[in-house]
């Protein structure tokens, strides 16, 4: 039965920046996203687990796209509660995925209001001028559509918005003004190669409003690629808003996932959010809903990711769903990185707050460092202040990590009273944060967004290295990543900023807080990955996998 209205998300605190101005357009349009519970996450969890472990029988052989949809498809009475409850108000719903896991649904405010039992206000950005309508006081559906679904988006969570990335300064730490660009980074992390491998293929993602030029990619690849490969091509580009003013964090992305990790075939994903000819949406959503709905053969193998918020930001519902959706890319054989973030140890109230997404226990964050003594000599480096790392207040340390996380709060000296010692450790591992060359917006450029595109450069070409040999790409990284600690570069000098001006986390021996295990070293991670075994790629074979 329908029964009583339940809460789904409770009232949301604005975030710093966001200012209320008022209640919303109620003609303005959203399209409203409700993300329908899925099954046997249990089994998705112990499936990935098996196939991202070396140590496992089964690694390598992850499942096809459809393989995935059948195993979480959602219930059929649910998918009928969210579909009825939708035409009972008027609305056509149509499914966003494969198995209808998410419905969406383009409605007017006023309408959104009566059917979430909501008020809609409009934000602000201050700094930035982005605008968004969402219900700050939360919302209720009625008990058999409560049932069926983890949230409806989007209504109370309101999206980070990425500050401008700033020029870091020379310190006692930071021994250098040498620019980063491919080639420093590439001699920086032991790169001797470039990709050949056909069906390999890379991605970067961008939200609300970051787009891209092809002309300036161009011009970067000319003045800073002389004598390499940087690229295969001009990227493809997929969703919404890819292109248009290009923007200092998109161009970053792009430029220096095919400057690092050249001879790959590149694509560029870009959702909006918001814009004057569309109705609103949950941006983060749209591509994992995108990301679902792409064959085994036509999906990237790896997609680096800037964009991330505080880990309360979104509700316990809503963030496991999200874990859920990395489970199933990463069963797939798709890897996901995550910038660690730009906040250090991100203190509010006396204690280190942690990032979302860099927090799942299902993707690989990546935090930063700066020059040091010797660059771009490998292992000259250091932690740079601006690295977020810390640990999840939503998520328990997984098996994989607990004994570097627990060797690591031994010997670290913060007091435990400052964050939550059985967390997920973040990040994973760490690259060059500061001093990068992006055109057309010159050198000096800061942040974790540096870190993340760069690392994946590095693991787009060893998945080259897989392919070239007829194996598996690598998909979740993090087992095998803490396996193979000596195969990255340990930054044991720095610390993150922290409280009231003071030092966060300190880079120490093994895994740390701020740089997790190190940056990478190409050719021992290359020999690394020629050892592992593992079947053909997915969309070569007949998954063999026992669900």
């Amino acid at each position: 039965c329908r029964g009583a209205l339940v809460s789904i998300e409770r009232a949301t605190d604005v975030p710093d920046g966001w200012t209320i101005t008022g209640p919303s357009d109620p003609k303005s349009l959203v399209q409203l996203t409700f993300a329908v519970k899925q099954q046997r996450l249990s089994d998705l969890h112990d499936v990935l687990m098996r196939v991202s472990d070396p140590q496992s029988a089964s690694y390598g052989e992850h499942l096809s796209n459809n393989e995935v949809h059948e195993l979480t498809a959602p219930r059929a009475e649910h998918l009928t509660a969210v579909m009825t409850f939708l035409k009972r108000h008027g609305v056509e719903g149509k499914h966003a995925t494969p198995n209808g896991d998410q419905i969406v649904a383009t409605v007017p405010l006023a309408l959104a209001e009566t059917m979430l039992s909501a008020r809609y206000m409009n934000l602000v950005h201050t700094a930035t001028g982005n605008m968004v309508d969402r219900a700050v006081g939360g919302y209720l559906l009625p008990q058999d559509v409560a049932a069926a679904v983890d949230f409806v988006g989007p209504v109370s969570h309101i999206p980070a918005v990425r500050h401008p990335l700033q020029a870091v300064e020379a310190n006692a730490d930071n021994q250098s003004n040498s620019v980063n660009e491919p080639k420093t980074l590439r001699q920086l992390y032991s790169i001797d190669a470039e990709g050949k491998a056909a069906a390999n293929k890379q991605a970067v993602t961008a939200f609300l409003g970051q787009f891209i030029s092809e002309s300036a990619l161009k011009d970067f690849w000319e003045k800073y690629c002389t004598g390499i490969h940087c690229g295969k091509g001009a990227p493809k580009l997929v969703g919404d808003a890819t292109t248009g003013t290009p923007g200092v964090e998109s161009m970053l992305d792009i430029e220096y996932i095919t400057g690092v990790g050249g001879g790959i075939t590149t694509e560029f994903w870009g959702f909006g959010g918001t814009s004057p000819d569309n109705p609103q949406n949950e941006p983060f959503m749209k591509w994992l809903a995108q990301v679902s709905s792409t064959s085994d053969t036509e999906v990237p193998k790896l997609f680096s990711t800037s964009y991330g918020e505080g880990e309360s930001t979104w509700s316990p519902a809503a963030a496991q769903r999200l874990n859920a959706e990395f489970m199933k890319a990463g069963a797939r054989g798709i890897t996901l990185l995550f910038a660690s973030g730009d906040s250090g140890a991100t203190c509010k109230g006396g204690k280190f707050t942690p990032n979302m997404p860099a927090t799942s226990p299902y993707v690989t964050a990546v935090g930063g460092t700066q020059p040091a003594a010797g660059f771009p000599d490998p292992n000259s480096e250091s932690a740079i202040g601006l690295s977020s790392g810390g640990f999840s207040n939503y998520w328990a340390a997984p098996d994989w990590q607990k004994d570097a996380v627990q060797a690591y709060i031994k010997s670290s000296g913060v007091a435990s009273s400052k964050y939550n010692a059985s967390g997920r450790g973040f990040p994973d591992i760490a690259a060059q944060a500061t001093g990068f060359c992006v055109t057309p917006f010159g050198c000096g450029i800061a942040g974790t967004s540096c870190a993340s595109p760069t690392a994946a450069g590095v693991i787009g070409l060893l998945n080259d290295h897989r392919l070239q040999n007829g194996k598996a790409t690598l998909g979740f990284l993090n087992p095998l990543l803490y396996q193979n600690a000596d195969a990255f570069f340990d930054v044991t000098k720095g610390a993150s900023s922290g409280c009231f001006m003071g030092k966060g986390w300190p880079a120490t021996k093994g895994w740390d807080a701020v740089t997790g295990l190190g940056t990478p070293n190409y050719q021992k991670l290359a020999k690394v990955v020629a050892k592992l075994k593992g079947p053909a790629p997915v969309w070569e074979r007949q998954s063999t996998v026992v669900v």
